[in-house]
């Protein structure tokens, strides 16, 4: 059974970059493409059934026409092959129902929904999917640069399924993918003594080691964990992805919320964000 990258769209602008983001990255890991719309119509119990079931069709006929209008928008310049489908329920149930009859790899979304605005974490939408699935999740950002997978920036806080996170990474992509990764570990408390820099280049070689990853580096930075110094980290190592791993199973977000580095690049992403719980 082929791989399929599983894109939900709401047909916002986000929703497009995010599109034409998992359509470079299938071309490159040659898989398929499923883009999925959740539709719920308007009912009430003080209408009639018959108006009941108008709103329901029109309901059906909008999401129809917004999801033909949104791949023509994608053109056909992608050697991809690309399925559509809408479904009358939640998001959430939609996608558990789609990942549980096929071959999902990899969920990918966008920050900002159609209403343009971001609630809670990363769009009502987004946040519920990322603390939900099982499968790696791409998060892009509204505003995201033109597609690039060259240089990969790992924020790490030494945790276990780091050597999975990376794993993750090169099966998803590919291990002849020419891809550099930068180890980053904020340090905040103090100066970093000899001590601290070797735990990060003893971390680093026993990531070399376990994942055979043949271009990995590490750094050791020295300041206040905040969005902006997370994005000048970004900014000097020209990211093109931000990889995380995820705590606590998937419940990760009540963990990571105690953590201001997780908090920043999720609440702001920068580049692209690749959240994986490192499974086994």
């Amino acid at each position: 059974m082929r791989q399929i990258i599983l894109v939900p769209t709401d047909f916002s602008n986000n929703s497009l970059t995010a599109t034409y983001y998992a359509l470079e990255l299938a071309q490159n890991m040659h898989v398929d493409i499923h883009i999925l719309h959740a539709y719920r119509p308007f009912t009430s119990a003080f209408q009639s059934p018959l108006a009941n079931q108008t709103d329901e069709q029109r309901a059906r006929l909008g999401a129809e026409k917004g999801l033909a209008d949104f791949t023509e928008k994608l053109g056909n310049d992608y050697s991809v092959n690309i399925t559509t489908g809408i479904v009358k329920s939640s998001l959430l149930d939609g996608v558990d129902n789609y990942i549980a009859q096929n071959n999902v790899c990899m969920v990918i979304m966008g920050t900002r929904g159609a209403s343009g605005m971001r609630t809670d974490v990363l769009g009502s939408n987004t946040y519920d999917l990322a603390k939900h699935i099982a499968q790696p999740m791409l998060i892009v950002p509204e505003y995201a640069k033109p597609f690039r997978l060259n240089k990969v920036v790992f924020f790490t806080d030494y945790q276990k399924k780091d050597v999975n996170t990376l794993r993750s990474l090169q099966s998803l992509l590919g291990k002849s993918a020419p891809i550099s990764c930068t180890l980053v570990h904020i340090h905040e408390n103090g100066r970093p003594t000899d001590a601290d820099l070797a735990e990060l280049k003893e971390w680093q070689e026993m990531l070399t080691t376990k994942v055979d990853f043949d271009d990995l580096s590490s750094e050791l930075v020295h300041v206040q964990e905040n969005v902006d110094s997370v994005n000048e980290i970004l900014d000097r190592l020209q990211a093109d992805l931000t990889l995380l791993t995820l705590i606590g199973g998937r419940n990760f977000f009540e963990k990571l919320f105690h953590k201001s580095l997780a908090r920043a690049i999720i609440l702001n992403p920068k580049t692209p964000v690749l959240l994986t719980g490192g499974v086994e």
